[in-house]
């Protein structure tokens, strides 16, 4: 029991050190605008909370890596209407399909789990209103280029 509860201890001390940072590398479209290109869609993908600070959490496009989210940060970028699937990678995969369509604009929330050796994902799509509100708790992903 008592080497459970150190388990379970030192997990969530992993879990919530450390400050991994939020890194786009696509293009971030202008936030003053409610999209940039209107033949095009836009899509946030934000993680509001602090548990999980210390690990980074990939999301991808379809096969495109479009960055990494840290704690209280999110990513945004714009692409063309279709269908995709937007997956955040973590200890496991979340997929979530996604029909985009022109001017329209999505609200992801990545939330944090417990895995069993790093953090776990999971990627919900929200409405707007829930989108906006917590977009507010966010900071803008560091865009980097090269990747």
């Amino acid at each position: 029991m008592k080497k459970t509860l150190c388990l379970v201890g030192l997990a969530i001390l992993i879990l919530g050190s450390g400050c991994a940072s939020t890194r786009q590398f696509v293009p971030m479209p202008n936030q003053s605008n409610r999209i940039d290109d209107p033949t095009k869609g836009r899509i946030y993908v934000m993680r509001p909370t602090t548990f999980g600070g210390g690990v980074s959490m990939t999301v991808r496009d379809g096969e495109k890596e479009i960055g990494k989210t840290g704690p209280r940060g999110y990513l945004c970028w714009e692409r063309e209407p279709g269908a995709t699937m937007i997956m955040g990678k973590a200890e496991n995969t979340s997929i979530f399909p996604l029909t985009v369509e022109q001017g329209c604009v999505y609200y992801f929330i990545q939330h944090v789990q417990m895995g069993m050796l790093k953090a776990g994902n999971n990627i919900e799509l929200v409405d707007e209103a829930k989108g906006k509100e917590q977009l507010k708790n966010c900071k803008p992903a560091k865009v980097e280029s090269g990747k």
